[in-house]
């Protein structure tokens, strides 16, 4: 194991409710070494406690509430940092948004917000969508916790969260702030929530362009784990690559 802060994407632990290969054994190898780490999340539409039972019914012992930093968690931390005279939100998505909103103090306004933030719920409709614009058109600012254009679901690939962030930015002609994965803000937030320094860190994901090229550009070691897939055509250089590539997280506990 490396003496290093670990920055550890969800995906790369967990995916449909199916640990990845050897990421039951690498995180329990993490508590074992006394390694400390944070899991990063676009799924913002879970609580933490929804995140950690999720983790304990598959499989994982052992993480913490505060072992999770969600998107919506980032947005919530960089507005109260850099905007903190915005204090009105509304929101479409999940618990957990709400949730993160009300740690943060902001009152829940459906008449006039500063701030939409939009996240993943599948039981909206076209008035939903349609009221969310108005408040865009009437200068409300687009907040994005998750930008998966398409997401599976029982087997059927279906319509994510950063399709309909896509729309809605194309009918307000406003863009989005976006925190989601593979972007540098949701990065550099989760590095001040841990309260480490990238070259103290070492940054573990399974999409390279998303988890891994990020990583590299604040500085820190990175390990992509490629799940058996080939790395062809990922766009790896010579001054562009993984510090470490292994095919599962058990490379990393041996």
């Amino acid at each position: 194991m490396f003496e290093k802060h670990y920055v550890i994407q969800m995906d790369a632990l967990l995916r449909y409710g199916v640990p990845r290969p050897g990421a039951v054994e690498f995180m329990e190898a993490l508590r074992a070494n006394g390694l400390s780490y944070v899991i990063v999340t676009e799924q913002s539409s879970r609580t933490r406690p929804q995140l950690m039972e999720y983790f304990e019914n598959s499989g994982f012992h052992y993480i913490e509430q505060g072992d999770f930093y969600t998107s919506a968690m980032a947005a919530v931390d960089y507005l109260l940092t850099k905007y903190p005279q915005w204090k009105k939100a509304a929101y479409i998505g999940g618990k957990g948004i709400r949730s993160c909103l009300d740690q943060g103090g902001f009152v829940i306004d459906n008449q006039r917000p500063d701030v939409v933030f939009v996240g993943m719920d599948r039981n909206l409709g076209y008035k939903d969508y349609s009221d969310t614009l108005q408040f865009l058109l009437n200068g409300s600012v687009l907040i994005s916790t998750d930008s998966r254009r398409t997401m599976m679901i029982d087997g059927v690939e279906m319509i994510g969260n950063g399709s309909v962030v896509r729309m809605l930015e194309h009918a307000s002609r406003r863009r989005c702030v976006d925190f989601s994965r593979g972007t540098d803000i949701l990065l550099r937030m989760a590095l001040r929530y841990s309260e480490v320094k990238a070259e103290d860190c070492m940054a573990v994901g399974d999409d390279f362009a998303r988890d891994i090229v990020p990583a590299l550009s604040r500085g820190m070691e990175t390990v992509f784990v490629t799940n058996g897939e080939s790395i062809e055509d990922l766009g790896m250089s010579d001054e562009v690559h993984p510090t470490y590539i292994v095919e599962d997280l058990s490379g990393l506990v041996r």
